[in-house]
């Protein structure tokens, strides 16, 4: 039986898409080598594993018990890697993590432990983070192993970047805001209010999309003052001198008793990554990936 591992990776990462073209995204393949693989692993069963719907893709009996038992296959070959390595190797380097805490608090410490059962020997350390520059500098000056951090980054070709969490955008209003009384905003509602947040040394594609700018309609976003940490963004907030656009978990991570917070409904969401340095040839940062990708649910509805 010609059964690969990668074949069991790619039924895993449509089950959990749901869409051929948001598993290849999550593989960093294209939609056709996924589907490829997807019928090569269905030739070796010798039974269809997917059904195609009009809302997706979903798997037959067949695929859910090759999806159960893959798990396991995948996990036990990951075990047996780590440990060969570290029984080559001794104790690993410690891992380090750039993350910003808003970010990564509903996560990360349960990716931890499930590391530390994974490979006993390693260390996690992690290193907080403000900005996308910030996080971008440990990584390419070797602080940081690897980052979890908002998408985009701009067009930057030396990093291995692969997606993790959509979320939610919301907006934080000041004290006495017009629209503070709303239960939902739509971006067209934010035309002439300030938005503050930090922009030196964004590429110019991040600056748009966490601004908005241009709207929808065409207008241009209103930029407030800058400000670097989540902190000083709220400051400004409740002072009166705009609103920020933040994602959904800043809202559960930050409590302001000045501030509304409201979801903005038709707003592209923010998409959390994990990204490392293309170079590296640190053996722990694909079981980094596998146990954040295990450990990872959908954020709970947040509420102002």
């Amino acid at each position: 039986m010609d059964l690969s591992l990668r074949l069991l990776q790619s039924l895993e990462a449509v089950a959990a898409e749901g869409s051929m073209t948001r598993a290849a995204r999550t593989l960093n393949l294209t939609q056709q080598a996924v589907s490829g693989q997807i019928r090569q692993l269905e030739r070796v069963v010798g039974t269809p594993l997917v059904e195609r719907r009009p809302t997706g893709v979903e798997l037959t009996a067949a695929g859910q018990v090759v999806l159960k038992q893959g798990a396991a296959l995948l996990a036990a070959a990951q075990a047996m890697v780590t440990e060969a390595r570290l029984a080559a190797t001794g104790r690993p380097d410690p891992l380090r993590i750039a993350f910003k805490a808003q970010s990564t608090a509903h996560f990360m410490p349960a990716v931890e432990a499930a590391l530390r059962a994974e490979a006993p020997e390693l260390e996690v350390r992690p290193i907080a983070s403000h900005t996308l520059p910030d996080e971008l500098d440990a990584l390419t000056e070797g602080r940081a192993d690897a980052a979890f951090l908002w998408l985009p980054i701009g067009d930057d070709p030396r990093f291995a970047v692969h997606p993790l969490l959509p979320e939610d955008r919301w907006v934080a209003l000041p004290p006495g805001h017009p629209l503070e009384s709303r239960t939902s905003l739509r971006v067209a509602d934010l035309a002439g209010v300030p938005v503050v947040g930090p922009r030196d040394r964004m590429p110019p594609a991040v600056v748009d999309f966490w601004f908005i700018d241009p709207r929808p309609d065409g207008s241009r976003a209103l930029f407030g003052p800058q400000a670097r940490t989540p902190e000083e963004c709220l400051h400004l907030v409740a002072a009166g001198h705009g609103c920020w656009i933040a994602p959904a978990s800043t809202v559960t991570y930050f409590a302001h008793p000045r501030l509304t917070w409201l979801p903005l409904v038709d707003a592209e969401p923010n998409v959390l990554a994990l990204i490392w340095p293309k170079h590296s040839a640190n053996p722990m940062l694909r079981l980094l990936l596998e146990q954040t990708r295990r450990t990872l649910s959908p954020l709970p509805t947040a509420t102002t």
